[in-house]
């Protein structure tokens, strides 16, 4: 900035200067001018109070974050991948568990049926039984991939 527009501006005009200072990034001409200008101003000189707090406090926060590198190690833990791989499994147990019951009472449905006769009810029992077959087989497929996977440790 220019020494000459300086010395006609307001503190307002000054907040710049003040955050190049707490920054350590102002000229050494911007630097004197600042502080000739805090000396005599006390609105300016709590700004730059405050703003060396702010800077303060943020960089004491900055370093009391979980750092990215802590985050990976968390995930590499045998307990954490223990407890997410035993709560999928537990998730997919219950559900070919309830899948398996309809599919029974869908199946006695369809052979207690009189409205259907014999190729009918072969029909969907062959369709059904295929569609869980099916199902099975591409389930037992994914997690043996799963446990094969070359790309699983590489991190997105």
């Amino acid at each position: 900035m220019n020494t000459r527009t300086l010395s006609n501006r307001n503190c307002k005009e000054f907040g710049i200067l003040i955050v190049q200072y707490v920054d350590n990034e102002i000229s050494a001409e911007d630097r004197e001018i600042l502080l000739s200008h805090i000396s005599n101003c006390s609105h300016c000189q709590k700004s730059m109070e405050e703003m060396k707090n702010i800077k303060e406090v943020s960089k004491e926060m900055k370093n009391k974050l979980f750092p990215d590198m802590a985050w990976d190690e968390y995930w590499r833990h045998l307990y954490n991948r223990l407890e997410r791989g035993i709560s999928w499994i537990l998730i997919s147990v219950g559900a070919i568990i309830l899948l398996g019951i309809a599919v029974y009472h869908f199946i006695l449905d369809v052979i207690g049926s009189f409205h259907l006769n014999a190729f009918e009810k072969f029909g969907i029992l062959a369709l059904t039984l295929g569609f869980v077959v099916l199902f099975v087989s591409v389930l037992r497929e994914k997690i043996m991939v799963r446990k094969h996977d070359k790309y699983k440790e590489v991190i997105r």
